[in-house]
């Protein structure tokens, strides 16, 4: 009897670790910011002064795995494929970053932040779908508003739909296309955050 539970005990063990050297290893992904750039223009200290955020997220990406979707309304989660840290915290960190580089200001803060009070402009972003899937572009449609906090008024709205092409269907080309679809989603606000600052100027020279 001893001798059979010894046996029993071998199988099992041995089952237990066959099936730990097949189980896949997990990969792990972060969103990049964009490359930076020497700017086109001299720094004008202290830059403009922004609060990102608040940034919303659709719940479905909210969770550790890969998120993909295909061509009809499936979603599959991979489980060996996942976010290194909370997307949400990646996906604004990322876009603050670009936004600072893009703007040349170091005054950018993710909100709700510490002494904003002296920060005259806000960009809020509800992102509608990131999405990726095998065979397809990376998609990001994403509504956003620029908001001037000194005077309490919304100065600008739009609706951006980016779609970014990817050159094979490993997780980790996926991932790189979603961050140069941010990086673009980044660089419209920058250009619209731009404008909005020249008119407001404009306006106060010129009451």
């Amino acid at each position: 009897m001893t001798r059979l539970l010894q046996s029993i005990l071998v199988l099992t063990c041995g089952l237990f670790l066959v099936a730990g050297c097949s189980t896949p290893p997990s990969h792990f992904y972060l969103l990049t910011p964009l490359a930076a750039e020497p700017p086109s223009d001299p720094p004008t200290p202290p830059g403009i002064g922004l609060v990102v955020g608040p940034v919303t997220l659709p719940e479905y990406l909210l969770r550790p795995q890969i998120v993909l979707r295909d061509e009809t309304n499936e979603i599959r989660f991979e489980e060996f494929h996942r976010w290194a840290e909370p997307l949400h915290g990646n996906f604004s960190r990322v876009l603050a970053e670009n936004l600072s580089r893009l703007l040349n200001s170091s005054r950018i803060v993710l909100y709700p932040g510490y002494r904003t009070a002296e920060l005259p402009w806000q960009v809020t972003i509800d992102v509608a779908r990131m999405e990726m899937g095998t065979g397809r572009p990376v998609e990001l449609v994403a509504r956003w508003h620029i908001l001037d906090r000194r005077h309490r008024k919304l100065v600008y709205s739009n609706r951006s739909v980016i779609t970014e092409p990817v050159d094979s269907d490993r997780q980790g080309a996926m991932i790189a296309a979603q961050s140069r679809a941010l990086a673009r989603l980044s660089r419209e606000i920058a250009e619209a955050l731009q404008q909005s600052v020249r008119s407001s100027r404009q306006v106060a020279d010129h009451p």
